[in-house]
This record gives C-alpha cells, sequence and structure tokens, in this order.
C-alpha cells in the first residue's frame, strides 16, 4: 500500500486529471481578458507613451517573440522525469529550434561590434567569463535527460549565434517567425508533458483546438505572401475541388482529434495551406493586408500556448497598427 511507485503513480494520475479537467494555458488566458481588452482599448495611446511608430512595429514584434521564445524554452522546460520515450527526439527538436532563434538573434545583432578581448580589462574579464558561464549553465539544464544534452543545447545556442553574425545579408522575418513558431508548437505537441502542456500525452479537445489556433492562421498567412491571384480555376472545376479540399481538411481535423499525433497535425495544416493556396489561385485578388492580420493572430495564440500573455499583447499592438477593415468579410477569400 506504502510502496513508493505506487504513491508516485497515484500522484502522477491526480495530477493528470486535474490537468486534462483544467488546461493550464486556456484559463490563464481566460483571465488575461481583462489584460487583453485594456491593450486593445488603449494599445495606441499605450504605443505612443513607450515611443513605437507603426513603421516597423511588425518587425519589432517578430524580435521579441523570438527572443522570449528562446527565454521561455529555456527556464519553463523541463519536466525531466515525465518524458513517454527513452529515445526521444525532443532534444534534437530543440536544439533546431535554439539553433534557430540563436541565429536570428546574432543576425539580429550583427551590426553591434562586441569587446575586444585584449583590450578588456582583468575586472571586466572576469564578469565576462562569470556571466558566460552562468548563462551556459542556465542553457545546460534545459536537458539533462543524458550525458550529452547539456552539450547539445550548449552547441545549438553558441553555433546559431555564431553563424547569424557571419550571415552576410539580413533573415527576412516573417517567413522565418511563421517556420519558428509552428516548429515550436510542433515541438510542444510531441512532449506535452516536458512543457507542462498536457501530463502523460492525454490532451482534452481544448489542448488540440489550441494547436489549431496557432496552425491553421500561419499556414493561411504563408499562403497568401508566397501565392499570386490569377483567377485561372475555371468555377464548375473549382467548386468540386474546393468542397473536396474542404472534406479532407475536416477529416484529417477529425484524425488529428482522435490520434494527437504530430505526422497528422503537420497533415491537416498542410491540407488547410492547399485549400488557402486554391482559393488563391482562383480569385483575382486578395484583401492586402488579410496577411499581416492572419500572423498577428498566431502570434496572439502561440503566446496563448505557451502562456506568454506579453506575446499576446504584443499581437493586439500589431492588429491595432494595420487599416482597419472587416476581418471576417476578409477571411471569406481563404475559407
Amino acid at each position: 500500500m506504502f510502496d513508493e511507485s505506487l504513491v508516485v503513480q497515484s500522484a502522477v494520475s491526480a495530477f493528470n486529471n486535474a490537468a486534462l479537467a483544467l488546461p493550464a494555458f486556456f484559463w490563464f488566458g481566460l483571465l488575461m481578458m481583462p489584460l487583453f481588452y485594456v491593450v486593445y482599448k488603449y494599445g495606441n495611446k499605450l504605443m505612443d507613451m513607450i515611443g513605437w511608430e507603426r513603421f516597423g512595429l511588425q518587425s519589432r514584434i517578430i524580435k521579441w517573440t523570438v527572443v522570449m521564445s528562446l527565454i521561455w524554452l529555456v527556464l519553463f522546460g523541463g519536466n525531466y522525469v515525465v518524458l513517454r520515450d527513452a529515445e526521444t527526439l525532443l532534444p534534437f527538436v530543440t536544439a533546431v529550434i535554439a539553433f534557430m532563434g540563436m541565429m536570428f538573434v546574432g543576425n539580429m545583432t550583427r551590426n553591434i561590434q562586441l569587446p575586444h578581448w585584449r583590450e578588456m580589462s582583468r575586472a571586466r574579464k572576469w564578469k565576462t567569463v562569470l556571466f558566460c558561464a552562468l548563462v551556459l549553465a542556465i542553457i545546460a539544464l534545459t536537458d539533462t535527460h543524458t550525458w550529452w544534452g547539456p552539450i547539445l543545447q550548449i552547441f545549438a545556442f553558441v553555433a546559431g549565434a555564431y553563424c547569424g553574425r557571419r550571415m552576410k545579408s539580413k533573415i527576412n522575418e516573417v517567413p522565418f517567425v511563421s517556420g519558428f513558431i509552428f516548429l515550436f508548437t510542433i515541438m510542444i505537441l510531441m512532449q506535452p508533458e516536458f512543457f507542462r502542456f498536457g501530463q502523460l500525452g492525454n490532451l482534452t479537445w481544448l489542448h488540440l483546438a489550441g494547436f489549431a489556433f496557432v496552425g491553421l492562421p500561419v499556414m493561411g498567412a504563408v499562403a497568401l505572401r508566397n501565392t499570386t491571384p490569377r483567377g485561372r480555376i475555371y468555377q464548375s472545376a473549382f467548386v468540386k475541388l474546393k468542397w473536396l479540399m474542404r472534406c479532407l481538411v475536416l477529416l484529417a481535423g477529425c484524425l488529428f482529434v482522435m490520434t494527437e499525433s504530430v505526422p497528422v497535425f503537420i497533415g491537416t495544416c498542410m491540407l488547410a495551406g492547399g485549400l488557402f493556396w486554391l482559393k488563391i489561385i482562383h480569385a483575382k485578388q486578395v484583401p492586402e493586408h488579410l496577411a499581416a492580420r492572419l500572423l498577428m493572430i498566431t502570434i496572439f495564440a502561440f503566446g496563448l500556448l505557451t502562456v506568454m500573455p506579453v506575446i499576446s499583447c504584443l499581437a493586439i499592438f500589431g492588429w491595432l497598427s494595420l487599416p482597419k477593415g472587416n476581418f471576417l468579410q476578409e477571411l471569406r477569400a481563404l475559407l
């Protein structure tokens, strides 16, 4: 009765039941609704107070999203005992995301000259060494389930920063953050318990809806930015193809709800992207700012999913900076 394994399993089971009934990200988002309303209501005044201009605001939002996601990856992950698989791909996926994020940060700061070691005083050298050692120690703690985990994470962070600073051209921010957020979402779906998103991989429809709330808008934003409206498909053929794609997306979504599978989630998003592509190819023109609005929705949902309301508030700022329009009517161009 008092066996240690039984006590631990009972505690994990109780925590699992609580996590299933009360998805943390959903309730945090619900409790943050007054904050989001205040930001939406007085967002323009807040941006004027902090000196943020509307021009270039999207770039500022993307930079802060990537930086805060890296900090989240280092500080929020780490529930090592509950990993389902002994041989998991999660450390490699987190290393890829860390590499991508640091490459973006390094590229963003490549024009900033770092102080030369020989020109630094002895006291400053010691402070620099201690600071770097502290940062590397914190990064190493993001993966301690094997002996090579800390080495992999440190290498990913350092190599990413180095490659970013050595790049001669600037990274295209919008495609980068779209792929970054999508890969980050896949990482959470791979091992929900590692990021305290859901225990033992048993997710509710609220968890799955949160993934869809991120994955579908980002596919729409990508399709709008990379497809030119041509109006070439005949109407009769377009109607048949449109309903076929809608049925495929619906079936794939139902399969994702039943399986909670990463490949099925990716396939569902790809099918949705195919539907968006079909609609854009058939249209003669699409709303000008719809891609930017969908990107802001993606960032907002990503902030909710990772329980980072600051990112969601930044997305609200980005939404307010766009010209006013009927979003629901514009969205019909993709659905």
